[in-house]
């Protein structure tokens, strides 16, 4: 299972030192905090020191990174790993017929993706699937943004749409045979879903080098996820801020 992931992230990070060294980097400190849509789970607060670079073949954006396939400045298709901080822990869980379930793991996904940025706004499309072979689920996105400049504040909107499969949902959301006999929630299967979002994200320009961001994101939960028996809530909110250095 797991050598597939090694394979992937070896072809992805062994590049040329020299592109290494031309490019634009960034590092953030800040905290995350994702409302959990699990019943009796309380939200999640994640510490989020963040790498941001970007070069002419290589690139690491958050919890992604990966190699540009094609690069022209307006277009870009990419090929890399993305790892995926959704869990869900039946020890941490308020609700009693909760503890009794398994537990969810982070996943991580292959991606290939495109962009297009114009004077109109950013699009992305991504196609993800499961490498770890935990849940054999698949993720396809889209997402629009458009950024909007006040002096040293820059407000980005953006909003799209995430698509999961049944094996994604199902492992995530779905309750087997087993785990309905020991909790007494019902057995569930859930199909694909399709999720909106929207969502802004604020940077704040102190100095030529240093930047305080914030963002808030709210996710619509598709029909499949909230009707699941480990769900109690159709919307989720993540928050997050912190501090930027810009080399």
């Amino acid at each position: 299972m797991y050598v597939r992931i090694i394979i992937l992230m070896a072809a992805v990070l062994l590049l040329p030192v020299k592109d290494a060294l031309a490019g634009n980097l960034s590092l953030s400190a800040g905290v995350f905090s994702v409302q959990s849509e699990y019943k009796g789970s309380d939200a999640r607060v994640l510490p989020m020191p963040v790498v941001n670079y970007e070069g002419e073949r290589f690139f690491i954006k958050n919890t992604e990174a990966g190699v540009w396939l094609w690069n022209d400045g307006t277009q870009k298709v990419s090929l890399g790993v993305t790892l995926l901080p959704q869990y869900f822990r039946s020890s941490k869980s308020d609700d009693h017929a909760m503890k009794q379930l398994d537990n969810r793991n982070i996943l991580v996904l292959g991606t290939l993706g495109y962009e297009l940025h114009t004077l109109f706004g950013s699009l992305r499309l991504n196609a993800s699937g499961d490498i770890t072979g935990t849940s054999d689920g698949f993720l396809l996105s889209a997402a629009y943004s458009y950024p909007v400049q006040f002096g040293d504040l820059t407000l980005i909107p953006n909003g799209g749409i995430l698509c999961s499969s049944s094996e994604f949902n199902d492992y995530y959301y779905g309750i087997s045979r087993g785990e309905s006999l020991r909790s007494g929630l019902a057995e569930y299967s859930p199909d694909a879903s399709v999720t909106p979002f929207l969502g802004v994200s604020a940077n704040y320009a102190l100095t030529s080098h240093w930047n305080l961001f914030a963002s808030w994101k709210i996710t619509f939960l598709g029909e499949e996820i909230k009707d699941s028996p480990m769900v109690d809530r159709d919307i989720q909110h993540i928050f997050g801020g912190g501090l930027t250095y810009t080399f």
